[in-house]
């Protein structure tokens, strides 16, 4: 006869197993389905492909079955998998929320920050505030994560990310940063071979097209009498982000469109000069974007504080 702690006994056995569902796996599971692939969710959040698999692969044998069925496409998730998601959302919305009652619950700024930008506004916007932070509160560890896709900082557990454009997520907590017109600017030397009032000798030079989002391909401007110009011939080059648009303008090539809060410090700096001066496009904002009630984390709202008046300095010198 058999007694409730024979060793031999099956685990299934017992009415009340001892193995257990792990939030962090969960957590993990989400992720993934959100991403549609263990390569999309590596990327994407920066973890390595074996730690997902071992996440998968401990809730695969906990469910008794595949989570997932595996494509040339991507991963499918099963009739297990789309039941055992929602839970793991959940799961993943439990730790947030932990994690925020505890680090709101601390009065001085300290802990992780976590933030996302794009790497011009990385440069010119929040590393001069993660600075000032680190001067007035040593007990915060900032980590800024460059990219131009604009997460969703409640998706990826980001604290704060900067956004062109105001997100249509009626979930998120934002803030409008920056307003500034868009203007065109080209290399000084290459600048003083053409008349810079003249838009087709300025776009002779050749567009630099930025492709993000917000900002079109095609170029509308306007002058104070209310004449409009538009550019859209066959782009020079298109890029992802305006510190490559810029790092191109300073090997003397192109023109391109920039917010004038980032383009004019580099004309006072001599590396670049206004194409098209008495002209303007429309106006682009940056938004910092943060998940619900965040603002209640000391450590965000004292970053926040310092960067809605850096970037107030930024426009104010324009």
């Amino acid at each position: 006869m058999r007694t409730q702690d024979d060793p031999t006994e099956p685990l299934d056995a017992h009415p009340y197993s001892t193995r257990e569902f792990a939030v962090d796996d969960l957590r993990l599971l989400a992720l993934i389905a959100e991403s549609g692939s263990m390569n999309a969710a590596s990327q994407r959040f920066g973890m390595s492909k074996s730690v997902l698999s071992r996440a998968v692969a401990k809730l695969e044998e906990l469910a008794g079955g595949p989570l997932f069925d595996r494509t040339k496409q991507g991963m499918t998730l099963t009739a297990t998998g789309e039941v055992l998601v929602p839970v793991a959302r959940r799961a993943a919305e439990v730790v947030r929320d932990a994690d925020e009652a505890v680090r709101s619950a601390k009065g001085t700024p300290q802990g992780e920050l976590k933030i996302a930008a794009s790497a011009l506004s990385g440069q010119q916007l929040v590393a001069p505030a993660i600075a000032e932070m680190a001067k007035r509160y040593a007990l915060v560890e900032t980590t800024l994560k460059v990219t131009g896709l604009g997460p969703d900082p409640v998706a990826e557990d980001l604290d704060l990310v900067l956004r062109i454009g105001k997100p249509e997520e009626s979930y998120l907590s934002t803030r409008l940063l920056i307003s500034s017109p868009l203007a065109l600017y080209a290399f000084r030397s290459t600048a003083a071979e053409i008349d810079l009032d003249d838009p087709v000798a300025v776009e002779s030079l050749g567009r630099i097209v930025i492709a993000v989002d917000q900002v079109p391909s095609r170029w509308r401007l306007s002058d104070t009498t209310r004449r409009s110009v538009e550019m859209a011939s066959k782009p020079l080059v298109r890029v992802g982000d305006p510190t490559v648009a810029i790092g191109i303008l300073n090997s003397g090539s192109g023109v391109a469109k920039l917010p004038m809060v980032y383009g004019e410090p580099l004309v006072r700096a001599g590396a670049l000069v206004r194409a098209l001066p008495n002209w303007t496009g429309p106006k682009l904002e940056i938004y910092a974007v943060l998940p619900p009630r965040r603002m209640s984390v000391p450590a965000v709202a004292a970053f926040l504080d310092i960067l809605i008046k850096h970037a107030d300095r930024l426009q104010g010198q324009i």
